[in-house]
């Protein structure tokens, strides 16, 4: 039973161990590099930008003006031009003239929009480095996880040797033999576990990353992360985007209010004539020109409505602004909040609970070998040692996860 134990034990060592021996390193900074590099978003909102800032010059632009060409008062019975002294040849010019300032509050909406979007991209890339910053630290954790318990596994298996020694010379029972090999066997399980948590994590960092070749581990150095200041939230992009907005709706009730003025066409014709008149001079041309105006009488339900319409989305955008400033506030105070607790909590553990654990793991083993302590207690010594170990390496991860979430809000990606 105990060499199986011991065989299974090698297995799982090696499964776990091996692949990190050709592994190549790839850095947070490196990750982030990759992220942006690949992100097909970045470019989908640069078109989309580049479309609406060609389309606010075009809104600007007159209407493409109308070509006119026709027969006037032509004759029927002989089907000659000659013939009636009113018979023209009509080539004429239409240019139709919107009314008011509607053209320019046209290209000032969507220039509008246009912003928008930009700051809109740039809340994009700010989201991207921090979802890659907080995949690359919990995949990190696992890795880190897998090491420290690796180094206890090997205090185990170290465990299980000093317990078949101590009970070949009589000095312990054959229980302490049984339950160091259990916890042995539960600590492989454990790593097989963390293996499968370690892969998870990189499948959910490399869909960030795009092709990655060779298998990638972390390198040994914790990253460093900016601290964050407490920013002015107005700047955030999310903001800007939201003020971009209610700045395209001002527009639009501006361009609404246009419709109360008469929009006009002017209509310049050329009309030729062929023939003779009765005393035998040449018929002249004709040279017509015509404005047609609209005349907004009855604005009960046309122009009324549409400046109505565009109020409310006027407001309905000046509330959305007012929804995200709060909601940027919140995530800050909140984030900000469980940052302060995180670091007191990570201080704690480093500074005592963990150096508190090792010695008291330490005392136990010397203990157990010179008889003064029993097994059990130095299996609890040992389990505490391990779960304080990796508590600690949570709370660190975890602090520094937070720590990109205030990084994002505050706009230092770096």
């Amino acid at each position: 039973m105990l060499r199986l134990i011991m065989l299974c034990s090698v297995v799982v060592a090696t499964l776990t161990t091996q692949p990190l021996l050709a592994a190549s390193t790839l850095t947070l900074e490196e990750s982030i590099r990759l992220a942006l590099e690949n992100d097909p978003g970045f470019r989908i909102n640069e078109a989309k930008s580049a479309a609406l800032k060609e389309q606010a010059i075009a809104d600007k632009a007159l209407p493409d003006p109308k070509l006119k060409l026709g027969l006037m008062n032509f004759p029927t019975d002989t089907f000659k031009r000659d013939q009636e002294p009113m018979t023209q040849v009509q080539v004429g010019i239409q240019q139709m003239f919107p009314a008011g300032d509607s053209l320019q509050y046209q290209s000032q909406r969507t220039l509008s929009h246009s912003r928008a979007q930009d700051h809109q991209s740039e809340n994009q890339r700010r989201k991207l480095v921090r979802d890659v910053r907080q995949a690359w630290l919990e995949w990190y954790y696992w890795h880190r996880a897998q090491k420290v318990v690796q180094e206890n596994r090997n205090l185990y298996y170290k465990l299980v040797q000093v317990t078949e020694s101590q009970y070949a010379a009589g000095r312990q029972q054959q229980q302490d033999v049984i339950r160091a090999e259990l916890e042995l066997g539960l600590l492989d399980d454990r790593l097989v576990d963390i293996r499968n948590q370690r892969e998870e994590a990189w499948a959910k960092l490399a869909r960030y990353l795009g092709e990655t070749s060779g298998v990638m581990t972390p390198p040994q150095q914790f990253p460093e992360l900016p601290r964050p200041q407490r920013p002015q939230l107005d700047n955030h992009p999310v903001i800007q985007a939201a003020r971009a907005e209610v700045a395209a709706e001002q527009n639009g009730v501006s361009l609404a209010r246009q419709s109360y003025k008469p929009s006009w066409m002017l209509d310049v014709t050329y009309g030729g004539r062929e023939g003779q008149n009765p005393d035998g001079s040449g018929r002249s041309d004709f040279l017509s020109a015509m404005v047609l105006m609209d005349i907004p009488l009855f604005t009960d339900n046309y122009q009324d409505r549409e400046v109505a319409a565009g109020k409310q989305q006027l407001q309905g955008a000046l509330f959305s602004l007012r929804d995200r400033q709060r909601e940027l506030t919140r995530q800050w105070e909140v984030s900000h909040a469980r940052w302060n607790n995180l670091s007191e909590r990570l201080a704690r553990y480093q500074d005592r609970l963990l150096p508190m654990a090792r010695e008291n793991a330490k005392s136990a083993l010397q203990g157990y070998q010179s008889r003064d302590a029993e097994f059990s207690a130095l299996m609890r010594a040992r389990i505490m040692q391990l779960d304080t170990e990796l508590k600690a390496l949570r709370l660190r991860i975890d602090y520094a996860r937070t720590q990109a979430q205030l990084i994002y809000l505050a706009g230092d990606t770096r």
